[in-house]
């Protein structure tokens, strides 16, 4: 595996300059909304959530969701704020979204949301552990997988063509952890609300880094390892429905795990925000 990584990270280096440009259609990993005055920062606190959807409007779904925050406060008035949020679940209850590759050609429908523009975020909001809201985008996404493999079942190649269908542009949205970080809820106008359980939470006034995946409580540090580009190495080329798809390190957003994420996070190694 080790071998497997240097080759991955000598290829990046070569053509890192390359993959960042092409990639430029995607969104900003986090979107910043700014009522600063002053630029000097006097306190700083990070947020992170991730959730799994197992229910929308009362259907039983399966999807996880990730939220990222960071909050800015200078001269106890002036704030400045990061967001970055995303969900993806399906109604499909018997091919989940990580499921494994298959060698069989199959449709597959899916469907996300994210935070294109941020507005308000805070901690002990109302009686709730979390509050987000802002702007939001969501799809309806169906995936036609073409796989193509040796007589021994060997995948040799695979095509997959995506079709969106937008559900919601430019919403209004809320994300809510309720009290006790145990569950959230995601309402999104013209969108049914999404509800599950918070798997995971985190809360510092530490430097962080966006890209950092294999990070807990106890972690210290705010740098991209070798460890965190390994856990896109292992997704690579993994897709919603095909493969162990994870959308924490879908970078670009585009529903795959390939050159382009693991670029993004190449380029970040070593290196903290």
């Amino acid at each position: 595996m080790k071998n497997k990584i240097a080759i991955i990270l000598i290829a990046i280096i070569s053509i890192s300059a390359l993959s960042l440009t092409t990639g430029a259609y995607a969104m900003p990993f986090m979107n910043v909304k700014s009522t600063m005055s002053n630029r000097t920062s006097l306190q700083t606190s990070y947020v992170r959530l991730d959730g799994v959807i197992n229910a929308s409007a009362g259907t039983k779904v399966i999807g996880t969701i990730q939220a990222q925050s960071r909050t800015t406060v200078v001269n106890s008035s002036n704030v400045y704020q990061g967001f970055s949020c995303t969900a993806i679940w399906t109604t499909n209850t018997t091919r989940p979204i990580t499921s494994v590759r298959s060698e069989q050609n199959f449709t597959y429908t899916f469907y996300t949301a994210r935070l294109v523009e941020g507005n308000f975020s805070a901690l002990d909001y109302n009686g709730n552990a979390f509050f987000m809201n802002g702007t939001w985008n969501s799809w309806n996404i169906t995936e036609t997988f073409t796989i193509n493999t040796l007589s021994n079942g060997t995948i040799t190649s695979v095509n997959c063509n995506q079709n969106a269908v937008p559900l919601a542009n430019g919403a209004y949205g809320t994300l809510t952890a309720f009290s006790g970080w145990t569950n959230f809820t995601l309402s999104i106008s013209g969108v049914d609300p999404l509800t599950g359980p918070i798997i995971a939470e985190r809360t510092t006034s530490a430097m962080f880094n966006p890209f950092m995946i294999n990070s807990d409580s106890s972690t210290t540090t705010s740098t991209v390892t070798v460890a965190d580009i390994n856990s896109i190495v292992k997704t690579y080329g993994s897709m919603p429905g095909w493969g162990n798809y994870d959308q924490r390190l879908d970078y670009c957003q585009h529903y795959k795990i390939d050159i382009y994420d693991l670029s993004t996070a190449a380029a970040n190694l070593n290196s903290a925000q």
